[in-house]
């Protein structure tokens, strides 16, 4: 059996922090954990053991993630903008780094085609 989780995602102090937990399915509803400035959703398969428990599988088929407001930036947009922020605009050049996303919180994330904002 394939269950769907959602993996909410707060600030950390060198990189984000995470917490799932299992939903009936992969709708983003806009609601939000206090802190938490996106999430994204995933997939496990799940088999029941001889003993009555569950056996969970690796993750996979992660969503996009969809981020609880902020705005998204060309690296371009950023040298503009936000010149200032050296360690930015480095780690975009180095990771190739299209766009990135100042979020909600204040921090900022890359931002891929498979991303959302969505207030």
């Amino acid at each position: 059996m394939i269950k769907h989780y959602v993996e909410f995602f707060y600030p950390g102090i060198f990189f984000s922090e995470s917490s799932s937990r299992e939903v009936a399915e992969r709708v983003p509803r806009g609601e939000f954990p206090d802190g938490s400035f996106g999430c994204r959703f995933f997939d496990r398969e799940a088999v029941k053991g001889d003993h009555d428990d569950w056996l969970y599988g690796s993750p996979f088929n992660y969503s996009g993630i969809y981020y609880r407001g902020g705005t998204d930036y060309t690296l371009k947009e950023v040298k503009a903008f936000f010149p200032n922020e050296d360690i930015l605009i480095s780690n975009m050049e180095a990771n190739g780094y299209e766009k990135v996303i100042k979020t909600s919180m204040g921090n900022w994330q890359p931002f891929t085609d498979k991303d959302t904002i969505l207030y």
